[in-house]
């Protein structure tokens, strides 16, 4: 074949899995029904131009590249389309075609339609040049996909025998010749001119459109996934097969300075292509065949150097064999993708074994148009590749509605996933509160307990050992002063218990508490002195002013119990943003450490109290002298 040996792209649709076999079996008879249409068309068309004047067609071989007029003599009677390969074997070089035929006297406007010719011509009607291509010498113009049309009217059409002049420039090895040749109506062979160019140009560039975008998108996926490698090969193959396919379009060999150097570069390029096409099939099922991968490119290897280092009288035979090998590969890819697909229904090339099924076609027919088993020169590969793109696009449609509905079940799990979560987190929250709920009545009770051993507790030891002391000297009035004094600490203790009424003058609750401890203390032999600085305006709330109290209550109902003290100096001082509560006594004294190791109740309330305050509490003793601190900062105090 010429340059045309455009061998299958078959099946080189990248997809996933779908679920769309029965839609992509009905696209993939409709285009199977094209392409028999296709086929069929140029005998239904060649029936339909059975009326017009017979035409009688002769070659005969030039004598050299550069001929001006054809031999005189030697002329032999053909049938077209002609291919000189068999007439006149290992001939490359000028053939030229004489058609004539006979026009009535009337002459009338005629269309004329040469369907190709192959490689390179010129063509001349009654004397009278109407079409040159632009070098008839290598580099030859690669006009073999190009059909022409002319509108033929008197004086260049005239009464009686006409002749058309065709000189052909080729290589035997291209299917050099001269293809068919109608004559007839201006609008049917108008028709005929529509038609060949759609096919042998307009849908080859589509299709090769179509291979660019299809290589730009894939590519761009495999960059943004790059574990998708059949995208990346899928990509690859697209970029390879739209350079090959540009065969079908080029009208020069260039870079190259003749057509053996194009032919070796497309053939090395389909032969690539066939690598690429094992890899990706493999890829695309998700499997590896180093073995198989390997055989292939190495073999790929083998054509492509053997093309480029055969000497060029046997350029030829060794591209015949590697195309045919090429070609093959292809076929062979397809027809495994399709018994794979039959056999496995989970198979991934399910959905794509239809629009393989149309590339195997296209394929079988072109190599049989390629070893001239068919007498034609349209190949249908390159046309067939966009449709098979459309598979392809199928194909990642419906995997990604699949995705979709994945991805919308996964939604509605979510969602009852997360009011399962809810419910559960609520019951969570409930038995939480409820444990906080009995945490709180338990810390208040702990409050209510600490605040009647710090208050009424330290009244009531006072109390007691006032009574032990003098138990006949208490009257009345003094009985009635101690009961008094338990009645208003219980009423304090109500007050900051049972409600919250906002802040509360430090000063005012410290006043009472002072005349009630000094007169205690002093009531027992202990000399109590205050000192009291900057808190007339200091307001707290009621809780903390609570605290404070009891805080300095403990403190100073230790030292009745347990200093043995003569005096204890009591300080409550408004420093800056800090408060400080002092209380030092001239006592026994005790170990700090090991008395905080085994902390009665009195210590372990100052701890408590101070932690509730956010304070510090420094406890330093020795014998003589025992002196308790608390560090309360005020920054967020008014």
């Amino acid at each position: 074949m010429p340059h045309q040996e455009h061998l299958p792209q078959a099946g080189r649709q990248l997809a996933h899995r779908s679920r769309l076999p029965g839609a992509a079996a009905w696209l993939a008879a409709l285009t199977g029904a094209l392409l028999l249409f296709l086929l069929a068309a140029p005998a239904a068309f060649a029936q339909a131009g059975a009326e017009a004047p017979a035409l009688r067609v002769e070659a005969v071989r030039g004598n050299g590249w550069n001929d001006t007029a054809p031999p005189a003599e030697g002329w032999t009677p053909v049938t077209l389309p002609d291919s000189w390969a068999a007439r006149w074997p290992g001939f490359d070089g000028v053939v030229w075609y004489r058609l004539t035929w006979d026009q009535p006297a009337q002459v009338h406007e005629a269309g004329l339609l040469l369907h190709y010719l192959n490689m390179a011509g010129e063509v001349s009607l009654n004397g009278t040049p109407i079409s040159r291509d632009d070098s008839l010498v290598e580099p030859l113009t690669r006009a073999w996909n190009t059909p022409r049309y002319w509108l033929l009217a008197p004086p260049l059409l005239r009464p009686g025998t006409n002749t058309l002049l065709v000189r052909v420039s080729g290589l035997f090895a291209y299917q050099a010749g001269l293809g068919p040749v109608s004559l007839g109506t201006p609008a049917a062979m108008q028709a005929d001119f529509e038609r060949e160019r759609l096919i042998r140009r307009d849908l080859q560039v589509l299709g090769l459109a179509v291979s660019a975008a299809a290589s730009a998108f894939f590519a761009a996926l495999w960059l943004l996934r790059r574990r998708e490698t059949a995208y990346g090969w899928f990509a690859l193959m697209s970029v390879l097969w739209l350079l090959f396919g540009y065969n079908q379009i080029a009208t020069s060999p260039w870079p190259f300075a003749s057509n053996h150097g194009w032919q070796a570069l497309n053939v090395s390029l389909l032969l690539v292509f066939g690598v690429s096409y094992v890899v990706f099939a493999l890829r695309f099922c998700g499997r590896r065949m180093p073995r198989l991968e390997g055989a292939a490119l190495l073999l790929a290897m083998a054509g492509v150097l053997d093309l480029w280092l055969a000497p060029g009288a046997d350029l030829i035979a060794h591209r015949a064999v590697w195309t045919l090998v090429g070609g093959l590969t292809v076929m062979a890819v397809n027809g495994t993708a399709i018994v794979h697909a039959l056999r496995h229904r989970d198979s991934p090339m399910r959905p794509l074994a239809p629009f393989m099924a149309v590339s195997a076609l296209t394929d079988a027919h072109d190599l049989l148009v390629f070893t001239q088993i068919i007498d034609s020169n349209t190949y249908y590969t390159t046309m067939s590749s966009y449709i098979l793109l459309l598979g392809m696009a199928l194909t990642l449609a419906a995997q990604f509605v699949k995705s979709l509905e994945r991805i919308e079940n996964f939604n509605t799990e979510l969602i009852e996933e997360v009011n399962a979560a809810k419910a559960e987190l609520a019951a969570t929250l409930a038995q939480q509160h409820a444990l906080e709920l009995t945490h709180a009545r338990i810390g208040e009770r702990v409050n209510l307990v600490s605040d009647l051993h710090d208050g009424l507790g330290g009244m009531l030891v006072g109390s007691i050992a006032k009574l032990e002391r003098t138990p006949g000297d208490l009257g009345a009035p003094e009985l009635l002063a101690m009961l008094k004094h338990l009645r208003d600490d219980l009423r304090l203790i109500i007050d900051a218990t049972g409600r919250d009424d906002g802040a509360r003058a430090l000063g005012e609750l410290l006043a009472p508490m002072r005349y009630r401890s000094a007169q205690l203390l002093e009531a027992n032999g202990i000399d109590c002195r205050w000192s009291v600085s900057n808190i007339e305006t200091l307001e707290l709330p009621a809780s903390q002013s609570l605290d404070l109290m009891r805080f300095l209550q403990e403190a100073l109902t230790n030292v009745l119990k347990h200093s043995g003290s003569r005096r204890v100096d009591v300080s409550v001082a408004r420093a800056g943003a800090e408060l400080r509560l002092s209380v030092r006594d001239d006592g026994r004294g005790f170990a700090v450490e090991s008395m905080e190791k085994a902390a009665g109740a009195g210590l372990r309330s100052l701890h408590a109290r101070a932690r509730r305050l956010g304070a510090q509490l420094q406890l330093q003793s020795r014998p003589g002298e025992t002196h308790v601190l608390l560090r309360m900062p005020l920054a967020a105090q008014a």
